[in-house]
């Protein structure tokens, strides 16, 4: 009822002010890990540009700043609703990075433009429809989260696949996807960023420089406390290999318990973030992260490994995507014994070339450019 409640405040408020108008372009964020492409949006339409943020992207939010860029911390609150949603209603522009329920109550103007970033290339859970509890829910929440997906104008995405998972997992048209590229992953096609990343890491730990870097990153579980199989200590790593664990940034403690656990077997790199990790990654261990379609664009990717040994559980809490088996780019395996002798084969590249050319068509180190482009087309 408190959700209901503070949907209809939100749906009175827009409806009171949806009869102003501004060009004002609104980025709300939610991850902090796609600023290039706020610099690069801030270059193309000036002051116009304010970055609402959740609290957990202050960090990120802040290295705004420097460039002029107009940040205001935002959450579902009375004080959101009373200042915050006129301010969205008269819009020209909201980007979105995830879904945000409020905007469900929206008065969209049929000029407004809600463009959904999206916060992963490529999609292996299953979300929207296809994720079994939104079939437990009832009628009234179904039809909320169904007019959160149908405000969403413009779906900008890095291959047809991509679309295709969006227009089915929402009951939305294809016409409103847009095949421009990720612009998040445009820093993994750019070798500069990619050398200056893998210097820093190595600078910092020089024990990794030389090695075969074995990057264990699995899927943030929320409310579940992560934990390995029985047998993972039998694990044997070859002299030359690291295996760097890597959870999500609220799992720390989590991750610390693991390493204390199997001090022998397990590195933290705690200073990094996994998508910087991932340039000095010769193995990824990964199980229903969308990390892996980043990985893949990676000149060092060598080797994909999914770690499923709760694939059953998983599947029927979260719900994968129905082919995703036919094309992971790499081996499945549900055992300790299963994962070390996979560890000690070598790697098949082919299976990387066909993965992206389904999921990275646009991945390609233009995205920014294209989807700027095509929102805010250069006058000649």
């Amino acid at each position: 009822m408190k959700k209901i409640g503070y949907l209809w405040l939100v749906r009175l408020v827009s409806w009171l002010s949806h009869f102003r108008q501004s060009q004002q372009v609104i980025y709300l964020m939610s991850f902090a890990d796609n600023l290039a492409f706020i610099e690069q949006l801030h270059q193309r339409v000036g002051d116009r540009l304010v970055v609402y943020y959740l609290p957990a992207a202050e960090t990120g939010a802040r290295k705004l700043l420097p460039a002029g860029i107009t940040i205001r911390p935002f959450h579902d609150s009375l004080r959101f609703a009373v200042t915050g949603i006129p301010v969205l209603t008269a819009a020209a522009d909201i980007y979105c990075d995830n879904y945000f329920a409020f905007t469900a109550g929206l008065k969209r103007r049929s000029t407004q433009r809600l463009i959904q970033l999206w916060h992963a290339s490529g999609a292996i859970k299953a979300f929207g429809w296809g994720d079994p509890q939104t079939q437990q829910r009832s009628t009234a929440d179904q039809q909320r989260f169904q007019a959160v997906y149908d405000q969403m104008t413009d779906f900008v995405v890095g291959s047809e696949k991509m679309g295709q998972v969006f227009a089915s997992s929402y009951q939305l048209p294809k016409t409103r996807m847009r095949v421009l590229g990720y612009p998040r992953s445009d820093r993994y096609c750019q070798p500069d960023w990619v050398r200056a990343t893998r210097a820093a890491i190595y600078a910092k730990y020089p024990a990794l420089q030389g090695r075969d870097v074995i990057l264990y990153a699995p899927t943030y579980r929320a409310g579940v406390t992560f934990t390995l199989p029985a047998d993972f200590s039998q694990l044997k790593l070859a002299d030359n290999q690291v295996l760097v664990l890597k959870l999500h940034p609220h799992l720390a403690d989590q991750a610390q318990r693991l390493y204390e656990r199997y001090p022998n077997l397990i590195t933290l790199v705690p200073t990094f973030s996994t998508d910087e990790l991932l340039t000095v990654t010769n193995t990824l261990i990964s199980d229903y992260s969308s990390v892996i379609f980043d990985y893949a664009l990676l000149p060092n990717c060598q080797k994909i490994v999914f770690f499923t040994f709760d694939w059953d559980s998983f599947q029927r809490s979260v719900g994968l995507q129905a082919d995703f088996k036919q094309w992971a780019p790499g081996t499945f395996v549900k055992t300790t014994a299963a994962l070390d002798q996979v560890l000690k084969q070598p790697a098949n590249p082919s299976q990387l070339a066909s993965f992206n050319q389904l999921w990275n068509t646009k991945n390609d180190g233009q995205a920014t450019e294209r989807t700027l482009d095509y929102f805010y087309p250069r006058s000649n």
